[in-house]
């Protein structure tokens, strides 16, 4: 393989679309590390500071700022954090 294949082969595995749940709706990326933020946002969760976002395989809280990896078929928790008004 020369070095225009393995280009090539590389720039597809990055283009790679994923798969991923966040309380269970569908989301993709091209992007093989995603953001807390990003993830919550593109699923919706706004401002992403209100809302405890965890993989669902763990327990460990994901930052607003952290990057994570993110794999084929994952899932995501969403869970609001912030004061809910009482009328």
């Amino acid at each position: 393989m020369d070095t225009t294949e393995q280009t090539s082969a590389a720039e597809a595995r990055e283009r790679k679309v994923i798969h991923y749940s966040v309380n269970g709706e569908p989301h993709d990326t091209t992007e093989r590390k995603l953001t807390g933020r990003q993830i919550l946002e593109d699923a919706g969760f706004t401002p992403a500071e209100e809302y405890r976002l965890v993989r669902n395989d763990g327990d460990q809280e994901i930052g607003p700022d952290d990057s994570e990896p993110i794999h084929e078929d994952e899932a995501f928790t969403a869970t609001f954090k912030g004061v809910t008004p009482v009328s």
